[in-house]
């Protein structure tokens, strides 16, 4: 799936900022969702002490994001959803295939 790797960072980061959280004595509770168009967010329902936010704004500051994609990845991929909205498989096809073999090439 095409949001398996944010998924996967979502998790990693809602887990960093629990154990931050749990370390210093907060109370946590983590609900999962999925990302919206690819971002990530986090809400919080109460407001947050200054001990708190100090704590959360260190685990951000600690976490590191994976690399972005390359550029011609993130074309390839635009190029697939085209097809793919069109209904153009044959194209769909091609730009998979496409995709596979850049991955391979620059990536590998």
């Amino acid at each position: 799936m095409p949001h398996d790797n944010v998924r996967h960072a979502a998790a990693r980061t809602a887990r960093e900022l629990s154990d931050a959280f749990k370390a210093h004595g907060c109370t946590v509770q983590v609900v999962p969702q999925g990302p919206v168009d690819g971002q990530m967010f986090l809400f919080i329902d109460d407001a947050l002490t200054g001990y708190e936010a100090q704590l959360l704004t260190a685990a951000l500051a600690a976490y590191t994001a994976p690399p972005p994609r390359c550029d011609e990845c993130q074309a390839i991929k635009r190029d697939r959803a085209k097809a793919v909205r069109d209904g153009n498989r044959e194209m769909a096809m091609k730009v998979a295939t496409a995709m596979g073999v850049h991955q391979r090439v620059s990536h590998g």
